[in-house]
């Protein structure tokens, strides 16, 4: 059985980037965009099937909020690590 430690780091990091996104506000976000990072959020941390397409577009939604320099390298940064981090890890060991 999977220990509750696992869900707890990415609960974490879910709350984390919330925390990222609401500091920022309006002014460096919009609707739009807190939403397509919120939704891949949720299906990394539910773990959900055919997750990439969502994934993939939060993506690229960081690198335009990086390119753009809406948005610092070091922000850009956490906020990948905090995304990542809603995901179960399926690395090798």
């Amino acid at each position: 059985m999977m220990t509750a430690e696992p869900m707890i780091v990415r609960g974490a990091h879910y709350t984390a980037l919330l925390d990222m996104i609401d500091q920022r506000g309006a002014t460096k976000l919009h609707a739009g965009e807190r939403e397509q990072l919120l939704e891949a959020a949720d299906v990394l941390l539910f773990g959900e099937p055919d997750s990439g397409r969502a994934v993939r577009s939060a993506e690229v939604l960081i690198e335009a909020l990086q390119s753009s320099q809406r948005w610092s390298v070091e922000s850009c940064d956490q906020l990948r690590e905090h995304l990542y981090g809603c995901g179960a890890w399926t690395g090798a060991s």
